[in-house]
């Protein structure tokens, strides 16, 4: 019994001691919802500060110094800090539903339990880094509605409302991080494979192939096919039906969206193809699992 009081107390200690960083030092106060015009244009800018946008409404371009990257509704970007970009509104406008914080959020967590204690600062450095200065996130509901949830507490301030906004962003962090299958990634000493990954994590949703991904990083067919199959005991096609898969089941369980629109969204070209492949991985029916 005492000991579970001081484990209690040593929780609610640390709580304490983020949210009273999080105050003095701003670093996860920001958020707002930004409307924008037809063809609209914002920026060029640039901040110390992680943004992540959910695009409530409409549509934009994210305009960076040497690409452009469309996002629709219902699709999330996160641009890491120092990074210079301009958004430009689509034919219809657009409604951002907006989170800004700077990284040393996750450096105030010390849990002194088994993990090493700078984890979660060390995962956000690798998420966060420079290679992946643009994260484009599509049809990850968990994640939207955790931003959602920082967003709400942070606009009703409820009583202790600063302990929730602390514990989701862990939580969007470790999702996120999820997302971007850094969880194999970090131990992962082939830069190819990484790369890979990486590729095919966000671009699933396109009509991308094999051919795609070994020209995106440079190597044969064949060597990608090798270095899969060594290191994962999978082939490439596996991994992209794999992570299709993944998705459409979220969608699946999450959503009102068709069998159909599903198979569409998380880039497959034939309802047919889609459906075998599901029940090849699930064992069951994409219709099955809507049950």
């Amino acid at each position: 019994m005492y000991k579970r009081q001081t484990q209690q107390c040593s929780i609610w200690s640390l709580l304490e001691n983020i949210t009273e960083n999080l105050k003095s030092k701003r670093l996860a106060d920001v958020f707002r919802f930004i409307s924008f015009y037809p063809s609209e244009t914002y920026g060029p800018h640039k901040h110390q500060r992680i943004e992540i946008n959910y695009v409530k409404k409409g549509s934009c371009i994210l305009h960076l110094d040497n690409e452009s990257v469309t996002f629709r509704e219902g699709e999330t970007m996160i641009i890491t800090s120092n990074v210079n970009h301009l958004f430009e509104a689509g034919s219809e406008g657009a409604t951002l539903m907006q989170l800004e914080f700077l990284p040393d959020i996750f450096s105030l967590f010390n849990l002194n339990v088994s993990l090493k204690a700078n984890d979660l600062s060390h995962t956000s450095a690798l998420l966060f880094s420079e290679e992946n200065r643009l994260i484009k996130i599509v049809n990850n509901i968990r994640i939207v509605r955790t931003i959602q949830r920082i967003i709400n507490e942070l606009e009703v301030k409820s009583p202790h409302y600063q302990y929730l906004v602390v514990m989701y962003y862990a939580e969007l962090l470790i999702l996120i991080y999820r997302h971007m299958d850094e969880a194999y990634l970090p131990t992962c000493t082939n830069d190819s494979l990484r790369k890979a990954i990486a590729y095919i994590r966000l671009n699933y949703y396109s009509n991308i192939n094999v051919k795609n991904v070994a020209e995106h990083i440079g190597i044969s067919e064949r060597q990608l096919r090798r270095m899969f199959s060594q290191h994962l005991n999978l082939s490439p096609l596996d991994y992209l039906n794999q992570t299709r898969i993944n998705k459409a089941v979220e969608l699946l369980r999450n959503t009102n969206m068709s069998i159909k629109e599903v198979c569409f969204q998380c880039g497959f070209q034939s309802p047919q193809y889609f459906s075998r492949v599901f029940k090849q991985q699930m064992s069951i029916s994409p219709r099955e699992m809507t049950k």
